[in-house]
């Protein structure tokens, strides 16, 4: 991976921990992924502006996209209201590069060689560390375990499908573009559902934080999809989770979750995967 591509797959991971933390810290319910969708719709409408229409080649991808992040969205939000954040957010980031590793191959026809295969067996090994040994305290019990790592599939789902999107017509900007326009009104659409007359007053009483969120997060994976027309999908997945330690820490400093010694070493062997990926 060149290191311009690397430098903007990290800046994607600590954008991505960033809107993670406000929605576990702040508003883990459906009204707060309500309150980043419409930073979504705004992103993916300025987006779709300039960069047009997507070709018809690429709405397959589109509309399952779309069904996939919503789901992935109803999980996170669950996950996060029964699990801390320095344990959720690691399972679910962490198994997914391993599994779009395994898929990759068969659905992308995209092999790693040498340098950036071990360089992905250390990030996943790092950042699954950096999950399980988190400590004496609840992990939310078995079912936070499954919600967890439901999401870290659906994770993965996304991640292969985008990927072929935002590579099958002429311009990703247009695929990611109208995906957070789509996904952005199914995700407010939901919320009307749940809390009808009471649905604006909800999202207003989170924008100030929520919508800014939502727009970094439009922006760190715009990134990642450029970043995936540009280096194999597998690796740029595993970097990608490298936000996994921007978490961990923001667990630590901000939330007053410990960590303990052998999740320092989790960190190590991702920073060590890290470098390996830049080979």
């Amino acid at each position: 991976m060149d290191l311009y591509v690397l430098a903007v797959v990290l800046l994607a991971a600590l954008a991505h921990a960033g809107w993670n933390a406000w929605l576990k810290d702040r508003s883990a319910d459906l009204a707060g992924f309500a309150t980043l969708a419409v930073g979504w719709i705004i992103g993916g409408g300025v987006g779709a502006v300039f960069s047009g229409f997507p070709e018809w080649s690429s709405w397959p991808y589109l509309l399952a996209t779309v069904v996939i992040h919503t789901l992935y969205a109803l999980v996170l939000v669950r996950a996060y209201q029964i699990a801390d954040f320095s344990f959720a957010y690691p399972i679910a980031r962490g198994s997914s590069p391993l599994i779009v590793t395994l898929v990759a191959p068969l659905l992308l026809a995209e092999h790693l060689e040498g340098p950036s295969q071990f360089a992905v067996t250390l990030l996943v090994v790092g950042i699954l560390m950096i999950g399980i040994f988190r400590g004496n305290r609840s992990l939310g019990g078995r079912r936070a375990v499954v919600l967890s790592l439901l999401t870290g599939i659906l994770i993965a789902a996304y991640t292969i499908v985008d990927a072929e999107g935002a590579r099958a017509g002429s311009s990703p900007h247009a695929y990611v573009s109208w995906l957070f326009v789509l996904t952005g009104i199914v995700l407010v659409a939901l919320a009307y559902r749940r809390y009808r007359a009471n649905t604006v007053v909800e999202i207003t009483s989170r924008a100030r934080l929520g919508i800014p969120a939502g727009l970094l997060s439009v922006v760190s994976y715009w990134l990642i999809l450029w970043a995936m027309t540009k280096a194999p999908t597998a690796l740029v997945a595993a970097t990608r989770e490298t936000s996994i330690l921007f978490a961990a820490l923001i667990g630590w400093g901000v939330m007053g979750e410990k960590i303990r010694p052998l999740r320092w070493l989790g960190i190590v062997v991702t920073l060590i995967g890290l470098v390996f990926a830049k080979l």
